[in-house]
């Protein structure tokens, strides 16, 4: 009897060793290596620069959320001689797909733009007429700098004219504040 008991004691140690040798092993298996962590995707944003730019292209940078106006007018190559900021907002911070058009010093176009009759207002109230004004004109309405000038004459490009005033708040940059500020001056007609 003592016998089995000595054997009995014997198997158990040597199937618990073997049971440690075994699932020692597979935890090692299924335990993966300490892996390197990937660094997340840089995010890019593209935006066309065109106007009084040396090199007018799609430029693109990685998004650090701190990319403003000039950023994207200097890897343009710089302004030229014949460049206007004077309503381009250099500080700006730059969004992906963003059109930077920069005009021309037009000094002698300006002055006779404003003593030749105006095309785009409406003969019963000044109005601007947003389906017909060039940038220029657009830029009279309140709130409309370069950049929104030129999102308008892109939406009208793309989309037709506006059938209404209202539809001028689906132009990017366009808010409801922008609008109720906007829209006294301007008409579809």
């Amino acid at each position: 009897m003592r016998n089995k008991k000595i054997f009995v004691a014997i198997l158990a140690v040597i199937l618990v060793g073997i049971s440690f040798f075994v699932f020692g092993e597979q935890k090692e298996i299924f335990q993966q290596p300490p892996s390197e962590e990937i660094p997340p995707a840089k995010k890019e944003i593209s935006v066309y620069v065109s106007g009084q730019v040396k090199n007018p292209a799609v430029v693109t940078f990685e998004d650090d959320e701190n990319l403003k106006i000039v950023d994207a007018v200097n890897a343009a190559g710089g302004l030229t001689e014949f460049a206007d900021t004077e309503f381009v907002n250099l500080s700006e911070t730059l969004s992906d797909g963003q059109h930077i058009h920069i005009p021309t010093k037009e000094i002698s176009l300006q002055e006779k733009t404003a003593s030749a009759p105006d095309k785009n207002k409406n003969s019963s109230g000044g109005l601007i007429n947003i389906n017909t004004a060039d940038e220029n004109e657009l830029q009279k309405i309140r709130g409309v700098g370069p950049a929104i000038a030129q999102r308008i004459i892109d939406f009208r490009e793309q989309n037709g004219n506006f059938k209404s005033i209202d539809e001028i708040k689906k132009v990017r940059g366009i808010g409801e504040k922008t609008f109720e500020k906007m829209k006294d001056s301007i008409t579809v007609n």
